[in-house]
C-alpha cells in the first residue's frame, strides 16, 4: 500500500514539474515570436529587395534589426560614357516606413546627374496632365492640374540603366513590366487629389494586368510644400518620429497622416495590391501644391502584372 501511493506521489510530482516546465517554455516561446516575426519580416524584405546584388561584385551590407538600411559608400557621380558601355554600380539607403501596406524610402536612387538628363530630356514637351475617369477614359481637370510627359522606353542608354534600377530592385523583373517612365510638374497650386494608382476599371488592366506597384523620385523641389501625402496611413509618433527628416512633423501630424517631404533624388516606393494580389485601399495617396512660387518635378514609375505594351505618343 505504501508503495503504491510513493508511487503516485512520485508520478504527481513528476507530472507537476513537466507542466512547470513546459508552461515556462511556452512563456519563453512566445515571448520571443515578435522578435522571430520582425527578423522574418525584415529577412523576407532584404532578399526581395536586393537580389540585385548577386549582379554586383560588391554586395550589399545590411542590418536585419533596423529600419534604416544602408548600403556601403560608392561614387555615384559617373558620366554619360559610362552608361554607354554598361550600367554603372549604383548604391542606394531603403528605409521600411511601413509594412501594411509595404512602403519604402530610398535615398540617392537618382544621381544628379540621371535627374539633370531626365529634365534636358522632357522640358520642351511638358502637356496638362490627365486622369483616368470612372469609364475609364483620359479626362482634364481641377482633379489633376500639373503637367506631364512620357519618354520612349529605352530612349537613351541612361534611361535604360534607369529603367533596369528600377526592375533590379523589384527582383530584377523583365523591364518590359514597367510604364514609359513618366514626369510630371507642378507649380504654385497644381495638385493631383487624393487616387490610388491601381485601375478599378477592368478595361485599363487588358494592358499588361494591374499596376502592383509604385516608385514617385523626386527631381526637382524648389518649393516648402509639395509633399506626398498617403491619407489612410496614419502618422504613429513611436513608429514614424524617427522619420521626421523625410516625413512631415508638425503640430498637426499626431491627428493627420504620413506626408513625404519632396526631397530631390529620394523615391518613395509602394505595393498598390496586398499578399492576396487584391487591390489595397491603404495605398490612397495625393501630390499637394508646391505652394507659391514654387515648383516641384517628379518620376512616376508603374509596373504591371504582365509585359505593358506603350503607345507611340511617347517623348
Amino acid at each position: 500500500m505504501r508503495f503504491h501511493y510513493a508511487i503516485g506521489v512520485i508520478f504527481i510530482l513528476i507530472a507537476s514539474f513537466y507542466v512547470f516546465v513546459s508552461h515556462r517554455l511556452l512563456n519563453s516561446i512566445f515571448q520571443y515570436v515578435d522578435v522571430g516575426l520582425q527578423s522574418t519580416i525584415d529577412y523576407l524584405t532584404y532578399l526581395h529587395l536586393n537580389i540585385q546584388q548577386n549582379l554586383s561584385p560588391s554586395p550589399i551590407q545590411l542590418n536585419f534589426h533596423t529600419d534604416h538600411y544602408e548600403t556601403e559608400d560608392i561614387d555615384n557621380s559617373y558620366n554619360i560614357s559610362n552608361y554607354e558601355q554598361q550600367c554603372p554600380q549604383h548604391r542606394y539607403t531603403i528605409r521600411i516606413i511601413e509594412k501594411n501596406p509595404l512602403v519604402i524610402y530610398i535615398e540617392n536612387f537618382l544621381t544628379e546627374f540621371e535627374i539633370q538628363h531626365i529634365i534636358e530630356l522632357t522640358e520642351p514637351v511638358f502637356r496638362p496632365s490627365t486622369f483616368y475617369d470612372d469609364d475609364g477614359k483620359p479626362s482634364y481637370g481641377q482633379y489633376r492640374t500639373s503637367s506631364t510627359t512620357t519618354i520612349k522606353r529605352h530612349r537613351t542608354p541612361v534611361i535604360k540603366c534607369i529603367e533596369q534600377r528600377f526592375a533590379q530592385f523589384q527582383g530584377n523583373i523583365d523591364i518590359d513590366r514597367i510604364e514609359p517612365l513618366q514626369v510630371v510638374k507642378y507649380t504654385h497650386e497644381q495638385q493631383f487629389k487624393a487616387h490610388y494608382d491601381w485601375f478599378s476599371q477592368g478595361d485599363l488592366t487588358e494592358n499588361g494586368g494591374q499596376r502592383i506597384s509604385t516608385f514617385f523620385t523626386y527631381l526637382r523641389a524648389n518649393c516648402t510644400l509639395g509633399e506626398t501625402e498617403f491619407l489612410d496611413i496614419p502618422f504613429n509618433l513611436s513608429l514614424h518620429e524617427r522619420f521626421c527628416d523625410i516625413l512631415i512633423c508638425d503640430a498637426k501630424s499626431l491627428e493627420s497622416d504620413i506626408r513625404f517631404r519632396p526631397i530631390v533624388s529620394n523615391s518613395v516606393f509602394w505595393f498598390n495590391v496586398d499578399e492576396q494580389g487584391e487591390v489595397d485601399y491603404l495605398t490612397y495617396h495625393a501630390g499637394r501644391p508646391p505652394g507659391e512660387n514654387g515648383q516641384k518635378i517628379g518620376l512616376n514609375t508603374w509596373t504591371h502584372e504582365h509585359i505593358f505594351s506603350p503607345s507611340s505618343k511617347n517623348a
